[in-house]
């Protein structure tokens, strides 16, 4: 008889960075998952969010917590609150930020796993000052993320 496998993650357990201004606990990867997903929790400030990109390897896709994010995709804008869920395919161009009032957490999924890569090896640990200099970071991250499947189009359309 086969013996169940499972996963518990506490939030002590959860790897915690910073990229681009945004707070990233990576609760689950690819080592855990056998590669089929990976989750993260983001907390980002009003104001926050990520300029358009794609993604050419995963689909990606967000529950809201808490807050309010706009997103704009596929020639849409789509608000998202609380209890609400977005999906993007792979190559789906969007860009979101978070408007209102509050900060927004959201709890982001990654299929396959991988990009949770990207915001372990380009984020910076969760420490003090590492929110500011993230977003000082920014446009290193921005370079950083075709090596991991993600193109931002004001890059695309420099190259």
């Amino acid at each position: 008889m086969t013996q169940a496998k499972f996963t518990v993650v506490h939030p002590a357990q959860q790897r915690t960075y910073w990229a681009g201004g945004q707070r990233q606990a990576v609760i689950i990867g690819g080592p855990e998952t056998g590669g089929r997903y990976a989750l993260s929790h983001s907390t980002i400030a009003v104001g926050g969010g990520a300029n358009e990109h794609r993604h050419t390897n995963e689909a990606e896709s967000f529950y809201v917590i808490v807050g309010t994010i706009r997103f704009s995709i596929g020639g849409q804008t789509v608000l998202l609150g609380k209890g609400s869920f977005l999906h993007a395919e792979p190559n789906q161009r969007y860009s979101f930020e978070v408007v209102g009032s509050e900060t927004c957490e959201v709890l982001i999924m990654y299929a396959p796993a991988g990009l949770e890569r990207f915001i372990e090896e380009s984020g910076l640990p969760d420490s003090q000052g590492a929110e500011v200099q993230s977003i000082e970071q920014a446009g290193a991250l921005m370079q950083a993320a075709p090596a991991y499947g993600v193109h931002y189009t004001a890059a695309e359309k420099d190259s």
